[in-house]
């Protein structure tokens, strides 16, 4: 009674402090712990409770420090224990928690709440073998639990899950047999079933799984519909047993006949066994092409005068194609292709879905019957007549299906350029005719017609692309910014509209337009891409960082989520999700989205965020640098199928486009990798050269593989390395060409790596690394030997930065074939030698960090000297007149940036007519207007985020005169 009454002080004491931390009032939160321990000294939660409070006021290392002082004296409470989890996840000191309950633990073995929090911290790490050592310790304290025992069984699944070929030979056997004995003496659950069949189905044990299914224990599968059915079937199929699998899909199809999976396995059986020559039996299988041809006149006879579905319509054309690959008398019998796709759009050209289903189709078609095909659909739909207009939504869905199916087997690629033309002004009407069937729609829906417009702007892309005319994208733009209007939450448009403002170089119209889709959780991975290739390029720094800020965020949160999933997993006994939570957290982990993003954030806060070389310290001090990924590891999670394309298999590509852009992209990714490296190790070094500790020596978040790095060898040697590893990396993608012209609705964008390879931008920064090395050399001497001055590479730079002068760029307008267009490649070539000059004064200002002791030490000589006064050496005079070189190519940059801005070079917008639209069209003119007025406002951001960049940098480079 006694220690209850102590707990309740404790807990009364404490509430406080929690209510003030769940408050956020961190400042009161750690008055209130300073209270409690006044009076209570040995209170531990409480001082937990002011490290929690310290740390997220943003006082590190005192709350750090207060939390290792605890962690020492192994606290074993739970209130404790709970409060410095909390802390460690905050911290994401996971490592931390698991020793944590390990200490808890040896002082109370037998308590089951200490041991299950361990568990969960093991299962945080991923480390499999402390979770199966953990598990068996619960089962021994609660062996009629069974959660504890499977927890064990399933921790050695992922240990065979993370060793393949060990897990091949004893895990996955000892996990089978520890199952087996389990199920055969105590009662169990379905999770338990679907555990062992897990584990037999990794062992390709199909026989034995398929005794499982068909037993009493597959009794216990009825948690979904038809599982129990579907995964026998699965398993009939390894075995080749395709009579029995047939049978399964069949009775399947009974119940649900418009499954299309279901069809596709039943044919595939039923195949399987024709080609095989399985001699059939009295029996419920169908495996002759006969008995599925009845099967499916039956399915169809079914739906006569009911409900139209559209798996047995679509199961006939699948039946018939496969009977013409294998030329069987049977195909004459059951029609021809074009008539059966002729009938299906009948029954269903009144769907969108319908585009999709005869698509699959189309392949088999002749040139004569796809010509058939669609004139039988537009004569169908009843507007053959270019006047005539749609009467109803079904009528209008019919002829967009037709237009859609006629682009995707190669109608429009034939057309001449005015025939494009005129055949898009066509659906843009028809376009603007069927809005009228949506006016009751809500904004959140899409217009019925709005697939007319996409047709249209993709017309007018490929005339630009056959012309080259600038006019007919801006066209296109206007239209989709008309678009937008009547249908806010079409993705499509704002996909395709990001893609063309950036195209023209044009990134200020994007963000707003991103935001608008809602991009959140995976697709920042996924979709992230469509921004993220050209918010740097096209010089909007700001924007940039706040981008990749929400990107990386998006990866460190899912480190921590995943891992609840798998917890949440564990704790209701999901084993079937485990692998799949595993993966998943892989992909996300090795996302080449995520380290490109990663990358960019920590090369942009060296720019942005540096105006003197101390702030450039404080900078690399605080950063968490990743490791090179294994470019096998790395996952192209990028979903480029997300924007609408019609064109044909043979133009889009999208697979072999994938391919060649995920190599760039990974190439790109490790040129920016050892260029971010060469910076930090060259301002590591520059601290040694002032006799300071090397940056992030101590600090708890630095990971591993720099760790390591620091330990065996110096950062210059490093710098040196990374150096000689960029330069061999440059000259093998030199040899690779220049990077692949994607496909313009769907093909990734291609990345920056041509404009960096083919300048002097990698030569200078190489030039630079030179300097900072006979620095070093310098240093280390404390001498200023001036016959050594000769060969230094201080020339090397001077010579060569002037190249990165951008002298081409006339303004925001260039003249081609004597029409005014928009210059899009000016921006990325200014914001390349940007970058360059703001990586070369970083590495100019460590040399200042070297030179300036040797200059002390010097100028202690002269002043001891007699007589006259010495002449100053000459690297100091050298190493200034670097600095005013890189001065003066910073003012240049600037007075071009500047000259981009429209309101600089008196470029009225207003009066411009890029997009060429006729005076009567009063609405795309006034759109037109906004359009200009957004290209403006764009350039004129990116003219003044370069200038404001360089101006910084101006700055900086006024600081390491000598």
């Amino acid at each position: 009674m006694a220690s209850r009454s102590h707990v309740d002080v404790n807990e009364r004491r404490l509430r406080p402090i929690y209510d003030c931390l769940d408050n956020g009032n961190n400042k009161k939160a750690i008055q209130e712990a300073d209270k409690v321990l006044k009076k209570q000294k040995d209170l531990t939660c409480a001082k937990v409770l002011k490290a929690l409070a310290l740390i997220r006021s943003g006082q590190m290392s005192k709350g750090s420090s207060l939390l290792a002082e605890i962690h020492q004296t192994e606290p074993t409470d739970e209130q404790t224990l709970s409060a410095m989890s909390i802390c460690y996840k905050e911290t994401q000191q996971y490592e931390q928690i698991a020793s944590l309950y390990e200490a808890a633990a040896k002082h109370q073995p037998n308590n089951e709440d200490i041991l299950s929090c361990l568990f969960m911290a093991h299962v945080r790490l991923g480390n499999y073998q402390q979770q199966q050592r953990t598990a068996m310790l619960l089962h021994k304290i609660r062996p009629n639990k069974n959660p504890y025992y499977f927890w064990a069984v399933m921790s050695i699944v992922m240990q065979a899950h993370a060793d393949k070929k060990l897990g091949r030979t004893m895990y996955l056997p000892l996990a089978e047999k520890m199952t087996q004995k389990y199920l055969q003496d105590k009662e169990f659950e379905a999770e338990e079933i679907l555990l062992y069949l897990i584990i037999l189905e990794l062992q390709e044990k199909w026989a034995e799984a398929c005794a499982v299914l068909r037993g009493p224990m597959g009794d216990k599968l009825c948690s979904e519909l038809n599982l129990r059915s579907t995964r026998i079937a699965t398993v009939y199929t390894k075995l080749l047993q395709w009579d029995k699998a047939n049978v399964i899909y069949k009775d399947l199809l009974n119940q649900t006949p418009d499954d299309w999976t279901f069809w596709l396995n039943y044919l595939e059986t039923g195949f399987h066994m024709v080609d095989s020559g399985f001699t059939p039996t009295p029996g419920e299988e169908d495996s002759t092409v006969e008995s599925m041809h009845a099967f499916l006149l039956e399915k169809l006879g079914q739906l006569e005068g009911g409900v139209l579905i559209r798996g047995p319509y679509l199961a006939q054309i699948e039946f018939l194609k496969n009977l013409i690959q294998r030329k069987s008398d049977l195909a004459s019998s059951v029609g021809t292709t074009v008539k059966l796709l002729q009938d299906y759009f009948d029954k269903f050209g009144h769907k969108s879905c319908c585009y999709g289903d005869m698509k699959l189709y189309t392949h088999l078609l002749t040139e004569q019957e796809l010509s058939e095909l669609l004139d039988h659909m537009r004569t169908f739909s009843g507007l053959d007549d270019t006047e005539q207009f749609a009467q109803d939504i079904n009528q209008l869905t019919q002829h967009l299906v037709y237009h859609q199916l006629s682009r995707t087997v190669g109608r429009h690629t034939s057309l001449s350029i005015d025939q494009a033309l005129l055949l898009s002004r066509q659906l843009l009407l028809r376009y603007r005719d069927g809005l009228s069937f949506g006016k009751d729609l809500l904004k959140t829906d899409l217009q019925y017609s709005d697939n007319f417009l996409l047709l249209a702007v993709h017309l007018l892309l490929d005339v630009w692309i056959k012309t080259g005319d600038d006019v007919h994208v801006w066209q296109a733009i206007v239209h989709l910014e008309l678009g937008i209007r009547e249908s806010t939450s079409n993705y499509q448009f704002k996909l395709l509209l990001i893609r063309l403002y950036c195209i023209k170089g044009v990134f200020g119209p994007c963000p707003a337009l991103y935001d608008s889709m809602e991009i959140k959780h995976i697709m920042n991975d996924t979709l992230g891409y469509i921004v993220s290739n050209h918010v740097i390029r096209l010089g909007h720094f700001v924007e940039a960082g706040t981008m990749y800020t929400t990107m990386v965020r998006f990866f460190v949160l899912n480190q921590r989520e995943a891992s609840e999933h798998l917890m949440s997993s564990y704790k209701f006994g999901s084993f079937g999700r485990i692998q799949e939570f595993v993966a998943f957290q892989d992909r996300l982990n090795n996302s080449l989205q995520f380290h490109t993003a990663n990358t960019e954030k920590l090369l942009l806060d060296l720019i942005m965020q540096t105006d003197s070389h101390d702030a450039t310290e404080e900078i690399v001090k605080r950063m968490n640098v990743h490791p090179l990924t294994d470019k096998q590891k790395l996952c192209d999670n990028r979903d480029l199928a997300i924007a609408l394309c019609w064109d044909p298999p043979r133009l889009s590509q999208c697979e072999e486009n994938k391919s060649r852009s995920k190599k760039e992209e990974e190439a790109w990714q490790t040129l920016r990798w050892l260029q971010l490296h060469i910076l930090l190790l060259a301002v590591m070094s520059g601290r040694e050269f002032s006799g300071a500790s090397v940056i992030n020596g101590n600090d708890n978040n630095q990971n591993e593989d720099n760790q390591i790095d620091k330990v065996k060898h110096k950062p210059l040697e490093l710098m040196k390395n990374r150096m000689s590893e960029l330069q061999e990396f440059v000259t093998k993608c030199q040899e690779m060409g220049q990077p692949q012209q994607y496909h313009i609705i769907q093909g990734p964008f291609r990345t920056r790596i041509s404009e960096l390879l083919h300048g002097e931008h990698i030569a200078l920064l190489g030039y630079m690394a030179e300097c900072v090395d006979y620095v070093h050399i310098l240093n280390s001497k404390g001498s200023t030997d001036s016959r050594s001055e000769k060969s230094a590479p201080w020339n090397k730079v001077k010579e060569n930065a002037s190249k990165l002068v951008v002298k081409d760029v006339g303004g925001l307008l260039k003249d081609v074939n004597g029409k005014r267009q928009l210059d899009s490649s000016a921006l990325e070539k200014l914001v390349a030698s940007v970058e360059t000059v703001s990586y070369l004064t970083i590495l100019a200002g460590v040399c200042n960090r070297g030179l300036k002791p040797v200059k002390a030490s010097w100028c202690k000589k002269s002043k001891k000297h007699k007589g006259p006064s010495l002449p100053q050496p000459e690297i100091f005079d050298n190493f200034n007149n670097l600095i005013t070189k890189l001065s003066a190519i910073t003012k240049q940059l600037h007075q071009t940036a500047s000259g981009l801005d429209p309101v600089f070079s008196s470029i009225d917008i207003a009066s411009l007519r890029l997009a060429d639209i006729p005076e009567e069209e009063e609405l795309e003119r006034e759109a037109e207007r906004l359009v200009w007025s957004k290209v403006e406002r764009s350039i004129q951001q990116s003219s003044r985020e370069i200038c404001e960049v360089l101006h910084h940098k101006q700055f900086y480079l006024n600081t390491l005169m000598l």
